[in-house]
């Protein structure tokens, strides 16, 4: 629940939280981004100048190629760098228009955005078969029950007296 609350763009400055508790959410979210985060991105970069001058070839002959060293952690530092988003603003649709910015993450947000909050729905499918296998009705086949409640959970899309 503290990840999907980090990762949600309008609660990642975590207001309220204490410093610690803020920390570990931090550093358990960049255990997992550091888990799914490609393995090619960390390897330095070699930049030889397109310029064919002499110069160029004697400067790499006697320093050898320029090294850029990337800085690995600036999509994970960048998105808590980010502006907060407002509080209308649907989490899922910033994530929609951030992933190129923020890839990692973004496969991390669905993770853990996309959790239902509640079990309300996983409850009112226990009562409803609880309301459909009583006494009366408990020869019921499995297969039959699983119509009567796939019928009963999506009888908005249908009428069946037309």
């Amino acid at each position: 629940m503290l990840l999907a609350t980090i990762l949600d763009p309008q609660c990642k400055r975590t207001h309220g939280w204490p410093n610690e508790l803020r920390e570990r959410v931090k550093v358990e979210l960049k255990v997992q981004y550091d888990e799914i985060k490609p393995q090619n991105n960390t390897q330095p970069k070699e930049n030889f100048s397109n310029n064919n001058s002499s110069i160029d070839h004697f400067h790499a002959y006697i320093f050898g190629p320029q090294v850029i060293e990337e800085n690995e952690d600036t999509e994970f530092d960048n998105y808590f760098r980010t502006p907060q988003a407002s509080y209308d603003t649907n989490p899922f649709q910033w994530w929609q228009n951030n992933k190129d910015s923020f890839p990692v993450l973004y496969e991390l947000a669905c993770k853990y955005l996309y959790i239902p909050a509640t079990s309300v729905s996983s409850e009112r499918l226990f009562s409803d078969a609880g309301n459909q296998i009583c006494e009366e009705r408990n020869r019921l086949k499995a297969s039959t029950v699983t119509e009567l409640l796939f019928l009963k959970r999506n009888s908005e899309y249908f009428n069946v007296f037309k």
